[in-house]
């Protein structure tokens, strides 16, 4: 992609204290590896003191995506009422810099509280979580340092952090009087989280084939690096959903000197999937629009280094789309990290979002099949068009993390197919996707002091 952000007694304070003493806290990451599912889950204990006023005590489990997305559940007492309450929220990144350019990222509230225990959220103050680099030999990750509430006043306070560590799942497993905190047995995730097994792989083998095709313009000197880090997230991505669905995959890699719109024509032309069988094209690198262009998609660049006839060397998103749908695989997935402006657009990148540090030992998730079933084995035939930018806008990303739309749809979709909902659709990933991509491109400066607005273009049929 074109690289173009009160005292008050709660029923499980004892517990808290025994926490504090044994110096527990719940940060989990599910994966087969550290980061490999792009999610962490962190465990605050927080007193809040006012002047004049009862402490308030606050419990939060706060997930965190490797996209900048986070939900929290924050359990505490009605200070009126003393109901004890639980609430959800959702949350996004934000960043900021001091004078010498060191990062702070601050989880913040996106929309509306949801009560998830108790009647209504009177009482209930928006936390803001500050989180600071840290390195250890050449690995760089954000850790959580403070907590901050918002007054109703609009001011925030600064809070005491009582509870603040890390674990894997495999150890928040024996802790259930920890999660009971936030979940009851029968919510999707205390059950998805005691059902993670080992290892996982579909017993039987599957008749469907999945079928890839990357192009990414990997030698070019001004996007190469982000559009490498893009081609191997979706090759990972979906060779690790092929090996756990057990079913045969068949990648093909359209990178370096091999690059060219033949190749990308040849590749296309030979592609023979059977109706049952699911595919994908994926392009990362330079996209480009002409004034007179009737599709809202981008065209894709197919030179190295700007070198060769451009009009002789791109092809539409939307063509691709169109002769890879007359091929009638059962799902068909086409998508492009790239900008969709004029050719001579210079690149913008913007800021990486939270990425936390992982832990080894901790378990891989096993696949939803239900969703699995929902998305990739549907009863009917679906096509998929994502352009990651609109017409006449920029591509953002980071050179660290890649294109922010491919980070966060390889994050939404492995949140989802290895994740605890009963319920899915291509719409709802996509438009998560679009909503946080869109979020994190304003981090980014495509103008002096105009933040980039990107916004994917997307078609889903049915």
């Amino acid at each position: 992609m074109t690289m173009c952000n009160r005292p008050c007694c709660f029923p499980f304070e004892h517990f808290l204290f025994k926490s504090v003493v044994a110096g527990l806290f719940a940060v989990i990451l599910i994966s087969s590896g550290p980061k490999s599912c792009g999610q962490s889950y962190f465990y605050f204990a927080n007193k809040l003191t006012l002047p004049g006023d009862p402490a308030l005590n606050y419990h939060t489990l706060l997930t965190v995506h490797d996209n900048g997305s986070a939900v929290a559940r924050i359990r505490y007492i009605e200070p009126t009422s003393q109901e004890d309450r639980t609430v959800e929220i959702q949350m996004l990144d934000s960043t900021s810099a001091d004078s010498n350019g060191d990062q702070t990222h601050y989880l913040i509230r996106d929309g509306v509280p949801f009560p998830i225990q108790g009647i209504g959220i009177s009482g209930f103050l928006s936390p803001r979580f500050a989180f600071i680099k840290q390195t250890e030999g050449n690995d760089i990750f954000f850790v959580p340092q403070s907590v901050t509430y918002q007054l109703p006043d609009g001011s925030w306070y600064l809070s005491e952090m009582i509870v603040n560590q890390q674990k894997t799942n495999v150890q928040l497993r024996e802790e259930t009087d920890l999660v009971s905190l936030f979940f009851k047995p029968s919510d999707e995730f205390y059950q998805y989280l005691f059902e993670i097994q080992p290892s996982y792989r579909a017993p039987a083998k599957r008749k469907e084939k999945l079928y890839l095709i990357t192009v990414a313009n990997t030698l070019d000197a001004i996007v190469g690096t982000s559009t490498r880090i893009d081609m191997t997230n979706v090759v990972n991505t979906f060779t690790q959903l092929a090996q756990d669905l057990n079913m045969d995959m068949v990648v093909q890699k359209i990178i370096d000197n091999d690059l060219n719109k033949q190749s990308v024509e040849l590749a296309l032309a030979n592609l023979r999937p059977a109706s049952i069988d699911i595919v994908v094209f994926y392009y990362s690198g330079h996209g480009f629009r002409k004034t007179k262009d009737r599709s809202e998609y981008p065209r894709m660049s197919l030179r190295i280094n700007g070198k060769g006839d451009l009009e002789k060397n791109n092809l539409v998103l939307e063509d691709v789309y169109k002769i890879l749908f007359r091929k009638k695989a059962r799902v068909t997935l086409v998508l492009s990290d790239c900008c969709n402006e004029a050719i001579d657009a210079p690149p913008r990148t913007g800021p990486a979002p939270i990425r936390t540090r992982g832990l080894p030992g901790a378990l891989k998730p096993p696949l939803n099949m239900p969703l699995c079933d929902q998305l990739l084995f549907p009863a009917r035939p679906t096509a998929i068009l994502i352009g990651s930018a609109d017409k006449n806008q920029l591509a953002v990303g980071n050179p660290v993390l890649g294109g922010y739309f491919t980070n966060t749809f390889t994050v939404e979709l492995r949140k989802t197919l290895y994740g605890a909902g009963k319920s899915t659709s291509w719409n709802g990933i996509l438009a998560s996707t679009k909503k946080q991509a869109s979020w994190l491109s304003l981090g980014a400066e495509c103008a002096p002091k105009v933040r980039c607005v990107q916004t994917a273009r997307v078609r889903v049929i049915p």
